[in-house]
């Protein structure tokens, strides 16, 4: 296995592996990490519709509908009125917030203690670089679909 082809292991490896992790915090929560990745763009946006969260994460909008339904079912969500019936508006339910304090604590819990024994440099240089190959990956797909 060439270089490039370990990388691309290890990259993927790491993320299942500490999406895992984060599964583990979340189900006792009643929660999993694709539930918990719309909440975390409701909450970064304060409020927001289905078509903005599939195109965030980049995921279709039955599959972010079936995840919002989900989430109001469990009163984590709430809708706003719109004057565009075709959508709804969602924000974070007073539940919702709570519950998105507990996880967010116990999520950067468990990051703190993963992370403890490197070095900030390194995991400074780690950041930018993971940023900025998620950039690039980003441009070549905006780039592709044209």
């Amino acid at each position: 296995m060439d270089t490039t082809s370990r990388f691309r292991f290890a990259l993927l490896r790491c993320a299942r592996l500490l999406g895992d992790e984060v599964n583990a915090v979340l189900v006792e929560h009643g929660l999993n990490y694709s539930l918990w990745q719309s909440l975390v763009i409701i909450q970064m946006n304060g409020q927001c519709t289905a078509l903005e969260i599939a195109h965030e994460l980049q995921i279709s909008k039955p599959a972010v509908t079936k995840r919002l339904n989900t989430l109001i079912e469990m009163n984590l969500l709430e809708s706003l009125p719109t004057t565009d019936k075709r959508q709804k508006l969602l924000q974070l339910s007073v539940l919702g917030e709570q519950l998105f304090a507990q996880c967010c604590d116990k999520i950067d819990d468990l990051e703190a203690e993963l992370l403890q024994d490197f070095n900030q440099s390194d995991l400074k240089q780690a950041h930018v670089f993971v940023l900025n190959f998620m950039h690039s990956l980003q441009s070549r797909k905006e780039h592709q679909n044209g």
